[in-house]
């Protein structure tokens, strides 16, 4: 594979984020990709793999929901639920359109 046609890809790449959303952020990009690696991933784990303080992560997390932030409906890519097993706690898993979206990024690198 050369140069062009990697470079090609993760424009390609990019381009899905961005008909999502024109301003998507990249550290929201970061939290879909590691909820998408790690189904059920804490909250707590994600501030630790992105190093976000975990205010940030709720923040990304919310963009990345069904949530509305500021006044604007979040991309719902990802569901943050509470732990079954630690209230305190919650958990991150891909929605049907997260994988979907997952799925099609998938296949530029193919």
């Amino acid at each position: 594979m050369t140069a062009s046609n990697t470079s090609k890809k993760f424009i390609a790449f990019i381009d899905q984020f961005a008909k999502l959303d024109q301003e998507m952020q990249i550290q929201q990009i970061a939290v879909f990709l590691l909820v998408m690696g790690k189904p059920g991933i804490t909250m707590k784990e994600l501030a630790r793999e992105t190093g976000l303080a975990s205010s940030s992560v709720s923040r990304n997390v919310a963009a990345m929901s069904n949530l509305v932030v500021k006044g604007k409906l979040g991309h719902g890519l990802i569901d943050a639920y509470e732990d079954p097993e630690d209230r305190r706690s919650k958990l991150c898993r891909p929605t049907a359109k997260g994988t979907k979206v997952f799925n099609i990024l998938s296949q530029i690198f193919r």
